[in-house]
């Protein structure tokens, strides 16, 4: 799911930086799937994609707390 404006990762990328973008790709991900839940018909592929946004949410959440407990306080 490349897009304009990926970071490349590489041995350069700081800390703050990848998680940052792990939770872009997190965010992301979670929109296709929600998407994706709104546009199928089957109610079993519907549920599967929204478990799979909420799973990605999750995700982002955790990240989040991360970044919020180890790495803002750097700055």
């Amino acid at each position: 799911m490349s897009q304009p404006g990926d970071v490349n990762v590489d041995e350069n990328l700081t800390p703050e930086a990848a998680v940052k973008l792990a939770m872009e790709r997190e965010r992301r991900a979670n929109e296709f799937y929600r998407k994706c839940a709104a546009t199928v018909k089957d109610p079993g592929v519907r549920k599967l994609f929204e478990f799979l946004a909420a799973e990605e949410q999750r995700h982002h959440d955790l990240l989040q707390r991360e970044h919020d407990r180890f790495l803002a306080r750097e700055n």
